[in-house]
């Protein structure tokens, strides 16, 4: 009888442990201090392209079938294009594209233009990044639609988004007027790209 209460004296231990650091991790550790494996800032719930009532340039609309087949490298324009805008289009999706290497083929890349481009934008999708998918939007909808992922005060045009093959917004990244910086962001984007295509049986 009393090596069973000690048997069970010593389970009730073991299990206690395991409860302690339970608790411990429920209500004195901080999740979002823990590592992630993406590098990018999740949205949470997805948006999907189909809120974003996107036209293409005959005017029709552009839609969640359209970009079926591939994840998509997307910028959303203001019709300008500063420093950090041209570090974006050309290092974060056009050379990111490149060196995915066999996986190139499965990437989009895509600009969503929420005001007409002036001249130096026009000039620069032209001239260094030629070939990208361009659709138009209303800028309001897309600051209403994409608001609540974005950080506080942080505006969704001017930065990079995943778009994944059945049209769901589902991560995005800054852009940087910094060179440096810019390819630190490439590392990111990167890492998080290359993760998902290896996962994914689509695109």
């Amino acid at each position: 009888m009393q090596e069973r209460s000690k048997n069970f004296l010593i389970l009730g231990l073991i299990v206690g442990v395991f409860v302690a650091f339970f608790l411990a991790g429920r209500f004195f550790i901080n999740p979002d201090e823990l590592p992630r494996l993406n590098k990018g800032t999740l949205i949470v719930p997805h948006v999907s392209v189909d809120t974003l009532d996107l036209r293409d340039e005959n005017g029709a609309p552009y839609t969640s079938e359209d970009m079926a087949g591939q994840w998509s490298l997307t910028y959303i324009a203001n019709g300008s294009c500063d420093d950090a805008c041209k570090n974006g289009l050309f290092y974060l999706i056009r050379q990111l594209r490149l060196s995915l290497d066999r996986d190139a083929s499965r990437v989009r890349r895509l600009i969503i233009h929420t005001a007409e481009p002036d001249a130096g934008l026009r000039a620069f999708l032209d001239d260094n990044v030629a070939g990208m998918t361009e659709v138009r939007a209303d800028a309001n909808v897309i600051k209403t639609r994409l608001h609540d992922a974005m950080q506080p005060d942080t505006s969704a045009t001017g930065h990079i988004f995943l778009i994944s093959p059945d049209g769901m917004i589902f991560m995005w990244y800054p852009t940087h007027p910094d060179q440096d910086a810019t390819l630190l962001e490439a590392d990111n984007i990167r890492d998080d790209l290359k993760r998902t295509l290896k996962g994914s049986a689509i695109g």
